[in-house]
């Protein structure tokens, strides 16, 4: 005799399902989320210790400037800042997108005469979510 599971007893195991694969996600975009907070707390704070935390070592920063590409590692970024001054901005974040142990976070600055447009691209690691690359664009107001 074969054993056909119920309809509510099929849709009860596939909403546990759902629940758990939706409580690792939302686990992660807290922990992203946090990653990218300490990035902001950082810049606000000109603090390199918190900007460390959110950054993977062999990370890097590509921009164009003056029409051309620039890249810089990270190390040299976290010499731009040196706890001596507030940066007065407004974040905010557009999006998290996450997947396994990717994701990309769309996220802007905006201080009174310009912004960062960013999108800050994290891999889950050994460490945790840390940013392994960030993109960003300049606009001027």
């Amino acid at each position: 005799m074969k054993k056909y599971l119920t309809v509510p007893a099929l849709i009860i195991l596939m909403s546990f399902l759902h629940m758990s694969v939706n409580a690792q996600t939302t686990s992660d975009e807290v922990q992203i989320r946090s990653t990218i907070q300490n990035y902001f707390d950082g810049s606000h704070t000109d603090n390199p210790e918190l900007l460390k935390a959110a950054f993977h070592p062999d990370a890097t920063l590509k921009y164009i400037k003056e029409g051309k590409y620039q890249m810089i590692p990270i190390q040299k970024y976290f010499t731009f800042f040196t706890n001596s001054k507030k940066r007065e901005f407004e974040e905010k974040i557009f999006y998290v997108d996450q997947y396994g142990n990717a994701a990309n976070v769309k996220l802007s600055a905006r201080y009174a005469t310009y912004q960062f447009v960013d999108y800050m691209n994290l891999l889950k690691t050994e460490e945790g979510w840390k940013i392994v690359s960030k993109i960003s664009h300049r606009e001027e107001f």
